[in-house]
């Protein structure tokens, strides 16, 4: 990425003259970068892509905020009891949540993050139901019809869904249309839909909306949640849990 940024751009001979690698393992690499937004493939090289992504890339997502989404993964946890089954929706909290809920006993687990599922899949006292779907690269989301006439057969006593956007007036959105549907389809199917999201989503819209304010259960937030915006969602019937203090 250094070297492609430094030139501007690249050539896959220049490339493997720089590195002593072949051809075959820099066209798998640059193929990689691409899929992440990093760099742009052109004929026989690469370029900077110096178009900024529409949805930030999950791992630069995991890697922020974190003490506030471990809060609100705490919290979300502690509401779950042995036994009990629960939904989990792509995201960066929820996959916070889902490294929480490993200290419960016989949960069920559903969910359409890839990723959520590679990290429970090993463990015996978690029975996994992963929902099918086209799966996103942007989140790792499993989305479209297969995955929500899934989920319209299912009931579950939680679910756990993250958000880009909370606003007063919009409610609270994601960039994908079909993955605020079928967040969405995961809220309703649970006893309690609850939204999980830090306080950096505040006063943001994204693309798709996924529920109006005062549809879910509960939104689950962290302690930097200006108290003013706060107060503000409460007005609009939002019940609001703040991670971290006591209630």
């Amino acid at each position: 990425m250094e070297w492609v940024q430094q030139q501007g751009e690249m050539k896959i001979e220049q490339l493997r003259d720089r590195f002593n690698v072949s051809e075959v393992t820099l066209r798998r690499d640059l193929e990689i970068l691409e899929s992440q937004n990093l760099i742009r493939r052109i004929r026989g090289g690469a370029v900077p892509n110096t178009t900024p992504p529409l949805e930030t890339l999950f791992q630069v997502k995991l890697e922020s905020c974190t003490e506030q989404k471990r809060e609100i993964a705490l919290a979300a946890a502690s509401m779950v009891e042995d036994g009990q089954v629960v939904m989990l929706s792509a995201g960066t909290t929820t996959t916070y949540i889902a490294r929480e809920l490993i200290r419960k006993k016989e949960l069920t687990i559903v969910t359409t993050a890839v990723n959520i599922g590679a990290e429970l899949a090993g463990y015996d006292h978690i029975t996994l139901v992963m929902v099918g779907g086209i799966v996103r690269k942007g989140s790792y989301a499993s989305v479209g019809h297969l995955a929500d006439e899934t989920l319209s057969t299912m009931n579950a006593d939680f679910a756990f869904v993250g958000a880009d956007g909370v606003d007063i007036q919009v409610g609270f959105t994601t960039p994908n249309l079909m993955e605020g549907r079928t967040d969405s389809m995961m809220l309703r199917a649970a006893s309690k839909g609850i939204i999980v999201a830090d306080s950096s989503k505040f006063g943001k819209v994204a693309f798709s909306p996924i529920l109006r304010i005062q549809d879910p259960s509960m939104l689950i937030t962290d302690r930097l949640a200006s108290p003013d915006y706060v107060r503000q969602l409460r007005d609009a019937g939002c019940r609001v849990f703040i991670a971290g203090e006591s209630q």
